[in-house]
C-alpha cells in the first residue's frame, strides 16, 4: 500500500500493534482448525478455512498499514473493510463454525473505521452472521433467535467494548503524538528566540564597547590633531604636545581594540584597579581639554566583580566625554565612594552649562546605553542638571 499518510500517532500505535498481529493470526488459525474439523463436506471446509486464514493474512499484508492511515474514510480503507465483511460472510455461509472469525474481523473494523460507523457495523454484522449460521445449520428464524440471541447479544456488547477501547488507545496515541510535535515546535521556537536574543544582546554589547572606547578615542584624536593643526607655526611646542597626546590616545585605542576582539576586560582594568583606571581617565581628560579636573576615592577601595567594574568605568568615560563635548565647564570632580558596604557610587560633577533633561533627544545613545547597563547590573543612575547650573550624575551599582 503506497501513498498512505501516517496519522499523528502512527509511531505510538505501531509500537504495540504486534499484539494485534498475534491475536489475529492465532484467532484465524484456531478458527480455520475448527472449520476444518466441522461436519461439512471437504468442498465447503477447504474454501471456508482459506477465507478465514485470508482474513488474518490480509491484516498482516495490508490492514495494519491502513489502520494507521491519516483518514479512516479513505477509499482504500473502506474497500478493505468491505472485503473483510464479504470474506467473513462467505466463510460463514460455507461453514457455520466460521463465525469465530469475528474475533479477527470486528477488531479490525475499529482500527479502520470511525467509532460510530464501526459500532453500527458490529451491531449489524454479529447478529446477522449468527442468524445466517443458524439458518445454515437448518434452524428456523425463531429457533435461531431463541438459541443464539443471548450469545449474539453478548458478542455484540463485547465487540463494542473492545472497539471503544481500541479507539481510546489510538486517540491517546494521536494526542501524545500531537503533544510531542507541539513541544518539539515550541522548543525549536524557543531555541530560535534565544539565539536571536543572544545575537541582539551581543550586538548591543559590542555597540556599547565601541562607543565607549573606539568612538570616544577617535573623537579625542581628531580633537587633538585639529588643535595641533591650528597651532603649527604659531605655537610649535603646544602643537607637539597635542600630537603626543593624540599618539597616546591612539595607542590606548589600539589596546582597547585588541581586548575588544578578544572579548576580555577593558585593557586598563587588566593592569590597574578601578580607582586607578578612573583616575587615569580623569588625568587624560584634563590633558586633552585643559579643564581643571580632580578625582578622589572615599572609604576602603574594594575589588568589584569585573562586570560591575566595567559598568562604573564606562560610566566615568561616557560622562567625561559628554562634559568635554557639551558642558563648557571650568572644573570637573569625579568621586568614587566605597563607604556603603552594599553599594559602590560614582559621582561626576561639573560647573558647566548644564542642560534641560526634557530637551535631550530620544536618540542620545550614550546616556541611554549607560542607563541600560546600570539597570542590567541592578543599579541606578540619577541626573541633576539645569541650564546654567552645571550637572551632577550619580551612578550606583551593587558592591
Amino acid at each position: 500500500m503506497t501513498g498512505v499518510a501516517p496519522r499523528p500517532g502512527a509511531d505510538a500505535a505501531a509500537s504495540a500493534i504486534w499484539l494485534w498481529d498475534v491475536l489475529f493470526v492465532v484467532a484465524a488459525v484456531i478458527t480455520a482448525a475448527l472449520v476444518s474439523a466441522a461436519d461439512e463436506p471437504v468442498a465447503l471446509r477447504v474454501p471456508a478455512a482459506a477465507l478465514v486464514l485470508g482474513l488474518g493474512g490480509a491484516w498482516l499484508t495490508a490492514g495494519r498499514r491502513l489502520a494507521v492511515a491519516e483518514t479512516p474514510d479513505r477509499p482504500a480503507v473502506l474497500g478493505y473493510a468491505t472485503l473483510l465483511a464479504v470474506g467473513t460472510t462467505g466463510a460463514v455461509l460455507l461453514v457455520p463454525e466460521s463465525t469465530w472469525a469475528l474475533f479477527v474481523t470486528v477488531p479490525q473494523m475499529y482500527w479502520l473505521l470511525r467509532l460510530g460507523r464501526a459500532v453500527a457495523v458490529t451491531i449489524v454484522v454479529i447478529p446477522g452472521l449468527s442468524l445466517v449460521s443458524a439458518l445454515r445449520s437448518g434452524d428456523t428464524a425463531g429457533e435461531a433467535i431463541r438459541d443464539l440471541g443471548p450469545q449474539a447479544l453478548f458478542l455484540t456488547a463485547f465487540g463494542v467494548l473492545v472497539g471503544v477501547w481500541i479507539h481510546r488507545v489510538t486517540d491517546q496515541s494521536d494526542d501524545r503524538a500531537r503533544l510531542i510535535e507541539e513541544l518539539t515546535a515550541s522548543r525549536s521556537e524557543v531555541t530560535a528566540l534565544s539565539h536571536d536574543a543572544g545575537v541582539a544582546a551581543e550586538r548591543e554589547r559590542l555597540a556599547g564597547e565601541i562607543h565607549d572606547t573606539l568612538a570616544q578615542g577617535f573623537t579625542s584624536i581628531v580633537t587633538l590633531l585639529q588643535a595641533a593643526q591650528a597651532e603649527f607655526g604659531a605655537d610649535d611646542p603646544a602643537a607637539r604636545r597635542h600630537i603626543e597626546l593624540a599618539l597616546a590616545v591612539a595607542r590606548e585605542n589600539l589596546d582597547e581594540a585588541r581586548h575588544l576582539v578578544a572579548s576580555s576586560a577593558p585593557g586598563v582594568l587588566a593592569t590597574r584597579s578601578l580607582t586607578d583606571a578612573i583616575g587615569r581617565q580623569v588625568e587624560r581628560f584634563a590633558d586633552e581639554t585643559g579643564v581643571s579636573a580632580e578625582h578622589s576615592a572615599y572609604g576602603s577601595p574594594r575589588r568589584l566583580p569585573l562586570e560591575y567594574a566595567v559598568v562604573v568605568l564606562r560610566a566615568a568615560q561616557e560622562l567625561l566625554s559628554n562634559t568635554a563635548r557639551h558642558a563648557r565647564a571650568g572644573t570637573v570632580t569625579v568621586r568614587l565612594d566605597f563607604t556603603d558596604p552594599a553599594t559602590t557610587t560614582l559621582t561626576v560633577t561639573d560647573d558647566g552649562a548644564g542642560f534641560d533633561r526634557s530637551a535631550v533627544p530620544d536618540g542620545s545613545y550614550g546616556l541611554a546605553m549607560m542607563g541600560a547597563r546600570v539597570d542590567r547590573m541592578g543599579g541606578s543612575m540619577t541626573i541633576d542638571s539645569a541650564p546654567g547650573d552645571g550637572t551632577r550624575v550619580t551612578v550606583r551599582v551593587p558592591a
